[in-house]
């Protein structure tokens, strides 16, 4: 767990014990008498010396993550120069020595720490010799790539991160599981000098993070895997991220549809186009929320961004919802993740689902190495190689009850 992560579990800890003190005396109707006073003070020292530990502790992660990301060449005592297609050739014939022993052990040792158990014939790549800051589809089968240099490689389509669009909070390299602390909302009422008070309970709840396996399985043609061009390295390595993170995207979207905690917008009993009055009917329900609503923005998919640029804000009106860059005043995310089958009442596979909020509250956690199991039998009658590439992650958010979101968006007549 992140040093930062403990600190603000104890924090949260001190200021509930502080609190209830305050609370105990305000029952009573009375100042806090001298014993107490000593422990509040005492406390109240222990949160500014944490806060300013915290502060440390996180500049500190943000400058490993950093150097972290840049993944120099990593040489070994050997000289060699580190690659994953190096990596894969030399766990399929059984010599691992040099760097990709030191990324072997390494990527072996990351994830035994995240309580992950590890295959003998996997080639493990670790941490800080990738750069796995993941963005994700599956990829082409590598069937023209023999050395003949006629440009760039050709890779697969990939409309980018969402997670990374929406601002989504990274835990990557974790150790074992990560339970955030949570708090709930504390009530001040008005009072009378020397009225009491009811004390508001003050929960601290969590948001569990676990390691769950995402798998990834691609073919890829023995042409390709003796090449050791940086081109077609880049070309595998882009691949694979790019194939993670649309799966870790489209598991973000899933979780948020399915979610009961989000505020629902029901457009129809079948579905149905969306009218002005509609779409702020999204702003008013997160702003009701508590949000700091300027931070909020839509989701949307390519189908709706089509008729919202025809929706006017009023009949006859030249003014429409969207404008330019802004959908009625607030950013929006255009993406592929957001469905347009789904279905409804009359409405069979046609509708698409739309979001509005604060997005920055999604969190990502990953542990550990990225494992990749070469299996060369199963497609060998055609030449190529079989990945199967498993990755540890989890996706959660704190606030889903700050989002809200329609499921049943049908297109303009």
């Amino acid at each position: 767990m992140k040093k930062s992560v403990e600190l603000r579990k104890k924090l949260a800890g001190i200021e509930e014990e502080m609190q209830s003190i305050l609370d105990t005396a305000k029952v009573e109707n009375r100042s806090l008498n001298d014993t107490e006073q000593v422990d509040f003070d005492g406390k109240f020292e222990q949160v500014e010396a944490l806060k300013r530990s915290i502060e440390q502790a996180e500049r500190v992660e943000t400058f490993e993550a950093r150097k972290a990301s840049e993944v120099p060449a990593i040489k070994s005592n050997k000289g060699g120069e580190y690659s994953i297609i190096g990596h894969i050739n030399a766990v399929r014939s059984g010599k691992v020595d040099g760097v990709f022993a030191e990324a072997q052990a390494e990527g072996e040792k990351e994830l035994r720490n995240a309580g992950v158990a590890t295959n003998s014939g996997a080639v493990y790549i670790p941490t800080n010799y990738r750069n796995f800051s993941v963005t994700g589809d599956s990829g082409a089968k590598g069937g023209n790539m023999v050395a003949t240099e006629k440009g760039g490689i050709i890779e697969s389509l990939f409309e980018g991160s969402l997670l990374d669009k929406v601002g989504a909070t990274r835990f990557i390299g974790l150790q074992g599981n990560l339970d955030l602390p949570k708090g709930s909302a504390v009530t001040s009422t008005w009072e009378a000098e020397n009225a009491s008070v009811t004390p508001t309970s003050h929960d601290i709840g969590q948001v569990a993070l676990r390691p769950n396996r995402l798998a990834t399985r691609m073919n890829v043609s023995n042409q390709l895997m003796i090449q050791s061009s940086a081109s077609v390295e880049a070309y595998l390595r882009g691949e694979i991220e790019k194939s993670i993170q649309k799966s870790l995207d489209e598991k973000y979207i899933e979780n948020l549809l399915a979610s009961n905690e989000t505020q629902s917008v029901v457009v129809g009993a079948n579905g149905g186009a969306l009218w002005y009055a509609k779409l702020q009917e999204f702003i008013e329900k997160v702003g009701e929320s508590e949000v700091d609503i300027e931070r909020c923005k839509f989701l949307l998919n390519f189908r709706t961004y089509s008729d919202l640029k025809t929706l006017a804000k009023a009949s006859g009106s030249d003014k429409f919802a969207i404008d330019g860059d802004k959908l009625d005043g607030y950013d929006y995310v255009l993406t592929n993740r957001m469905p347009s089958n789904l279905s409804k009442g009359d409405s069979t596979g046609v509708l698409s689902a739309m979001a509005f909020g604060d997005f920055s509250t999604s969190i990502v956690a990953g542990w550990g190495a990225v494992e990749i199991l070469v299996d060369p039998y199963t497609q060998a009658g055609a030449g190529q190689t079989v990945l199967n590439v498993g990755s540890y992650w989890d996706l959660k958010d704190m606030y889903f009850n700050g989002k809200a979101v329609a499921k049943d968006i049908a297109r303009a007549s």
